[in-house]
């Protein structure tokens, strides 16, 4: 008779295996439920507590990959519809970073500052949440974790597109876009494209942003999703505000109020109510705008500040058309407060101007010819910070084919590192057997180990490089200078910089089209690289403008060397581009000479060398353009 204990091996085997097959199974539930969260896929609060509830029931305590990202789930989804629910989960988050435990992943850390700086600019805290966001750009960089750099300049782009400072926001949120789509992330592509259009609308650009919209909402209704259709409605309203067109502005507007108002979700009607009531001003219905202000009063206070804001500045406008005087400039006192705490400096613009008119309609001039100057300053700053961006070029800058076409290998990469964790997964559920096949796996393992590392170089790469010229980046150019100015700075030697862009850009785009905009990018770019004969030392930081550094090369030098540049510009651009199209360039030069005291208390750093560069090309412009001007 067999002795029984002789099938215990198999037993146990075969129990083995199907415990595996148990824990693949529930990973493989928790980790589709992930999916749906990383997509993000709209969901309502109910729906959202279930799938936390059943991924805390499917993940084991030692399961520490998933744990984490269960706990930074838990802060990105909870609730922050009430002043109270935003500073208790503020209070959370704040606990949860000071008790960070040594083993967590960077990718834990990162992401819990990124949702920490959220809830900041939830509370209100502008100034820490852009604190954060910045940090979490950084350390998504160093970490070359695509879907973390997009959440982080995302959001960074949308408070940027708020604060004012468009030109920033867009080229936070276009980088987002690319990496969404690349990442086939539709619904936070979604989300992020909203931004897109919202920062166009501020920007000054209100048609386009009506397209992106329009875009938008047709996703949302294939989708069904009939509550985020009806939001960009609201939104495609306040462009066609800015056009100009208030009636349609209202329409559209009424769309999304009455849905809200039918749906129980007040704070949200309140503020179309004054959207409403900006319009109805705007065409001298002001009874009827008052009416809707008196709807919208009641619900909207100081805890919603950039709402109660803009409510204030419409009631001040209000006041103004029917002559109240006084009371428009009470109105327009508290909501000046709340602009300046949330350095919103779009709304500041109009309360100033508004400010001016009422002053000068009470004939106080003084009062009124301070606004008026505060205003135009303030004008120029804002104006200042994207002069040299043009709308037409961030248009191009945003093209659907080309960002398809230039990360094409990027999905590739993305969809291989799928596929290795899948595969590794596997193997941890199954590690008893695979220790009998240890010989293969560590073949295997050293297979994907090589294609990690070249995918890294190629990450690397694509993080550093310009996607349209191939030249370094500004981060890269940036750096590299740095550096270059350091070493310059210790060795007493000399090091220029010369920064140049394309004259008349825009005429270029409008009367050639930017496909040739773009080919005159590149041409410059190329003669630059023949020039130069070193890529690493040429980088494109603007729009338009380019960076070369210069080591170990004095004034003198490094004038020869741009005055050959425009020469050499001129040559290939008649090769390559339209016999009608003349580009030249305009350029600034700096150096730092160590040998001169005035210099090296004059350039302390790199950036103080920069700004001396740049001020040259400024000056080279106002002098009537294709021409070099060096910095004293």
């Amino acid at each position: 008779m067999p002795h029984p204990l002789r099938y215990l091996p198999i037993t146990l085997l075969l129990f083995l295996l199907a415990l595996s097959s148990v824990m693949a199974s529930e990973k493989s539930q928790a980790d589709k439920i992930f999916e749906k969260f990383d997509r993000g896929e709209p969901m309502t609060r109910e729906v959202i507590e279930e799938n936390l509830k059943l991924l805390s029931q499917l993940i084991p305590s030692h399961d520490v990959i998933r744990t984490e990202k269960l706990q930074l789930l838990k802060c990105w989804d909870q609730s922050v519809e009430s002043d109270n629910q935003v500073k208790l989960a503020l209070e959370n988050t704040t606990k949860a970073l000071a008790s960070i435990p040594k083993t967590a992943s960077p990718h834990y850390v990162t992401d819990l500052t990124l949702c920490h700086s959220w809830l900041l600019e939830q509370s209100g805290d502008i100034h820490g949440a852009m604190e954060g966001y910045n940090k979490s750009v950084t350390r998504a960089y160093q970490q070359e974790d695509l879907k973390l750099i997009a959440d982080s300049r995302s959001l960074r782009g949308a408070l940027y597109s708020y604060i004012g400072d468009f030109s920033s926001a867009l080229d936070d949120l276009v980088t987002a876009q690319n990496l969404y789509e690349s990442l086939n992330l539709t619904g936070w592509a979604n989300i992020n494209l909203a931004g897109i259009a919202g920062s166009f609308r501020r920007y000054g650009d209100p048609q386009s942003a009506i397209s992106y919209y329009t875009k938008l909402k047709e996703i949302y209704v294939k989708n069904n999703n009939q509550e985020l259709a009806i939001s960009v409605t609201s939104d495609i309203g306040l462009a066609l505000d800015e056009l100009g067109e208030h009636q349609q502005a209202i329409d559209n507007y009424l769309i999304s109020y009455n849905y809200f108002k039918e749906h129980q979700q007040e704070a949200v009607a309140a503020v179309l109510a004054t959207n409403i009531a900006f319009s109805l001003i705007k065409l001298d219905r002001l009874s009827e705008a008052e009416g809707y202000l008196a709807k919208a009063a009641p619900i909207i206070d100081e805890k919603d500040p950039p709402a109660y804001s803009f409510m204030k500045l419409f009631m001040a406008e209000l006041k103004f058309k029917q002559g109240i005087y006084a009371e428009a400039l009470k109105e327009l006192t508290q909501g000046e407060q709340v602009f300046r705490k949330l350095q919103n400096d779009r709304g500041l613009l109009q309360l100033l101007y508004l400010k001016s008119d009422i002053y000068f309609a009470i004939n106080n001039l003084p009062a009124a010819y301070q606004a008026l100057q505060e205003f135009v300053t303030l004008t120029k700053q804002v104006d200042g910070n994207y002069l040299s961006h043009h709308t037409t070029e961030l248009k191009v800058k945003f093209s659907t084919n080309r960002i398809e076409s230039e990360n094409k290998q990027l999905i590739e990469n993305q969809n291989l590192k799928e596929q290795e964790l899948t595969l590794l997964e596997k193997n941890k559920s199954l590690q008893l057997i695979i220790l009998l096949l240890t010989g293969c796996i560590l073949a295997i393992v050293s297979v994907f180990a090589y294609k990690q590392v070249h995918r890294n170089r190629q990450l690397q790469i694509i993080a550093l490089t310009d996607y349209l010229t191939q030249l370094p980046n500004r981060r890269h150019i940036y750096d590299q200078a740095n550096q270059y100015f350091q070493q310059a700075l210790k060795q007493r030697t000399p090091f220029s910089l010369i920064i140049f862009d394309a004259d008349h850009f825009k005429q270029i785009n409008d009367n050639f089209g930017h496909e040739i905009g773009d080919n005159a990018l590149i041409t410059i770019a190329n003669a630059t690289n023949a020039l130069i004969g070193n890529k690493d030392l040429i980088g494109r930081i603007g729009g338009e403008e380019f960076l070369i550094i210069l080591p170990n090369t004095n004034a003198e030098r490094a004038l020869t060397l741009v005055n050959e540049l425009q020469t050499h510009i001129a040559h290939f651009s008649a090769k390559e581009l339209p016999s009608t199209l003349r580009l030249t360039v305009s350029a600034g030069v700096a150096t730092f000479d160590a040998s001169n005291h005035n210099a090296l208390s004059q350039d302390k750093d790199f950036a103080s060398l920069l700004k001396r560069a740049d001020a040259a090309l400024y000056e080279a412009k106002n002098a009537g353009r294709n021409c070099v001007k060096v910095a004293e």
